[in-house]
């Protein structure tokens, strides 16, 4: 097509989007914009004494944070309404039995856009377990202000639209929004907010969908990626309920290694990844590469969370915190030279390849607490395929650099399922993992994303059939598939999973179902049985705060937790807590499952009075 050609076809499309606009917003005029979080999962998924026991996350809105300051910056007035807060805070305050998920947000919603009277409703939609939840509140929105002009973006958004799988679903489940952004949008939400208000041309919008127009109506191209002064900017900070958060739920995997009442918030200090896994959806979301903040902007928001707003503790956002030694030795020699006084965690997980002799000394004499090693698997060849920006050396290598620094909690994260993934290959990761000998190995089961190479490349080869974003939930955490059995209503560790690798051909590929038996056994071997071996004081600490953590707020009905929790007071503190056995056997007592569980890997109560533990 040649150039007079394109032009044409830009006019056109300006035209029509022009009109398009001129209909949503009959005044060509934005002032105030309401930028609203969803509840992170529907009311199917939510459950009540959860809640109470403030296990749901309840994380501040950062990417809204940053666009109401983009949006401060050209003179919008901006608020911002965080629906899962308000649920969580809800359940906490209302009695047993009488809580109503769906008007726990509804009625606030409405009041709130009423007193507000915003001339622009901007969701968003991070993760898909959100989705159900996301259509909930836009479908709300829509009946209860049907010429509300509704705009929608997020990670989930970019996945489902990039990929032809997920996109229709997509369109038709959110037909309540009338505008959709992909990718990173500050700009492209400022630029709207500029066209609208006829401060722009409609040929420089970018990286916006047109949702409930002629489908050609999109602008797919993507602006120029932050950088310098506009990705040093500092959040809305005093938008984002961070004196509530951390009351009502957690945030970040390190949470009980902190003093309880201690405030949490969430800090940016770079944005993309430097790594190309085919399961991770950063590099279509961020674009390529690696963009970072100056360190002293994140400095001076460190500072800001703890003398504004009383933050003693951080959990890095970073798909890839510790990109660039130089700058990593740098912002943690500044936080200790600045006095930040805040502990920190990379609960995201960082690249083994980065966690060199410096850099971790400088990362734990800042307070860092805790982190996550991406690893995934031990075996070479899934390594490759996977594009996994690590070698079993990286892992071992960074594994003993982060035993040298007992005060860090050093976890693993591990991933199970891959195509083609035989137990033979599984077996290596577990062997990798045991070489390793760091703190926890969180196990979860692939679940391939929409949007992800390795989505995609599934669908082609047949191993995926079709989408239902109900059934896309992650494996591990408050609303994922293994907190609790959905068969028999009992935790995944009291599977029969003794035998998962015995009598099997190792070269073969197991069933789902045997992946269940895998991921039970390897959460037990890896993360249980080795306690009765741990006997440095520092670490039975970290551990005996992780597992009653587990036991008491995670996974009430894991009796492996309360055992070991057991173990490692006795160790401690010389003596296992009356309490403790108690509550053990009174669910042993009412449990046929954990109590088989028990007698196979002879575990018994009387070992937490006498101390004689399994060798």
């Amino acid at each position: 097509m040649d150039v007079e050609l394109i032009s044409n076809a830009n006019d056109d499309l300006a035209r029509l989007a022009d009109d398009a606009l001129l209909s949503v917003f009959p005044e060509r005029s934005i002032e105030k914009v309401l930028l609203v979080i969803p509840p992170d999962a529907d009311e199917r998924l939510f459950n009540l004494d959860t809640a109470k026991r403030g296990r749901y996350y309840n994380y501040p809105g950062y990417g809204a944070g940053v666009i109401a300051a983009h949006l401060r910056a050209i003179g919008i007035e901006v608020s911002i309404f965080n629906l899962n807060n308000l649920v969580l805070r809800a359940a906490q305050e209302t009695e047993e039995g009488s809580f109503d998920f769906r008007a726990a947000w509804r009625t606030p919603l409405s009041d709130c856009i009423r007193d507000f009277a915003p001339d622009l409703v901007g969701v968003s939609c991070m993760f898909t377990q959100t989705h159900n939840s996301t259509v909930a509140v836009l479908n709300e929105l829509r009946t209860i202000f049907p010429t509300l002009p509704i705009t929608l973006g997020g990670v989930h958004v970019t996945n489902c639209l990039s990929s032809q799988n997920t996109s229709k679903t997509m369109l038709s489940d959110f037909g309540a929004a009338n505008f959709l952004f992909t990718h990173e949008a500050e700009s492209a939400f400022v630029r709207f907010v500029e066209v609208v208000n006829q401060e722009r041309p409609c040929s420089e919008l970018i990286q916006v969908h047109f949702n409930t127009f002629d489908d050609k109506l999109s602008f797919t191209n993507r602006g120029a990626a932050m950088e310098g002064e506009e990705l040093d900017r500092l959040p809305a900070l005093d938008l984002m309920n961070l004196d509530e958060l951390s009351s009502h739920g957690t945030i970040g995997s390190f949470y009980c290694l902190v003093d309880p009442g201690t405030r949490f918030a969430t800090v940016l200090s770079n944005r993309g990844c430097r790594a190309r896994c085919t399961f991770c959806s950063v590099r279509s979301f961020n674009g390529k590469g690696v963009r970072t903040r100056s360190v002293q902007s994140v400095i001076d928001e460190l500072l800001r969370l703890r003398h504004d707003y009383g933050v003693g503790h951080v959990m890095w956002l970073d798909d890839d915190f510790l990109y660039g030694r130089k700058r990593s030795i740098e912002l943690f020699n500044e936080m200790v030279r600045q006095d930040v006084g805040i502990t920190w965690d990379c609960t995201n997980g960082v690249i083994a390849a980065s966690c060199t002799e410096d850099v971790i000394s400088a990362a734990a004499a800042s307070g860092c607490l805790g982190l996550n090693l991406g690893m995934e698997s031990g075996n070479p060849k899934i390594l490759r395929e996977v594009h996994k920006p690590g070698t079993v050396e990286n892992f071992l290598a960074a594994a003993e650099v982060l035993r040298k620094y007992p005060q860090i909690n050093a976890r693993v994260f591990l991933m199970l399922g891959f195509p083609g993934e035989t137990y033979r290959m599984i077996l290596d990761t577990i062997q990798v993992s045991q070489q390793m000998n760091l703190d926890w190995y969180n196990v979860t089961i692939l679940q391939p994303l929409p949007g992800t190479p390795i989505f995609m490349s599934m669908v082609e080869q047949g191993l995926l059939d079709s989408v239902g974003f109900e059934e896309i939930r992650y494996n591990s955490g408050a609303y994922g598939k293994h907190r609790k059995s959905a068969e028999l209503n009992r935790d995944m560790l009291a599977r029969d999973f003794k035998d998962a690798f015995s009598q099997v051909d190792l070269d073969r590929i197991p069933s789902g179902e045997e992946l269940d038996d895998i991921w039970a056994y390897m959460n037990f071997h890896l993360n249980f049985r080795r306690l009765f071996d741990e006997n440095r004081p520092i670490k039975m600490k970290q551990q005996l705060a992780y597992l009653r953590n587990i036991a008491d707020l995670v996974s009430p009905d894991n009796a492996f937790a309360q055992y070991f929790s057991g173990v490692l007071e006795h160790r401690i503190l010389g003596a296992t807590g009356p309490a403790v056995i108690s509550r053990l056997e009174k669910y042993l007592n009412e449990s046929p499952y954990w109590q088989q569980r028990f007698d196979e890997f002879g575990l018994r109560t009387d070992q937490l009075v006498s101390g004689d533990f399994p060798a």
